[in-house]
């Protein structure tokens, strides 16, 4: 029986672009929350995907540019916004 969901199947986008979740060790190096990375050559994509380590990236989401990080590693980096608006909770 299988368990995959074709609707879900048919929403998700096809990419090779990941954004990591949570941080790991990878036998690249250590990826960081935020990261955006490409995956064509990992072997184990669908087993992070499922740990929740990482998640495909958005489909029509822009490709944050590479930066060097305080670390010394070029890295892309979504960093999120601060100014959000809060249209949910506004009196009408």
């Amino acid at each position: 029986m299988s368990t995959k969901d074709p609707l879900i199947e048919s929403v998700t986008p096809k990419t090779k672009w990941y954004v990591v979740l949570r941080p790991f060790d990878g036998t690249n190096g250590k990826f960081v929350r935020g990261e955006v990375v490409d995956t064509t050559n990992w072997r184990h994509t669908n087993t992070l995907e499922t740990r929740r380590y990482i998640a495909r990236f958005p489909q029509g989401g822009k490709l944050p540019k590479e930066e060097l990080q305080k670390d010394g590693t070029m890295r892309r980096v979504i960093v999120p916004s601060k100014t959000v608006p809060d249209t949910a909770n506004k009196p009408e």
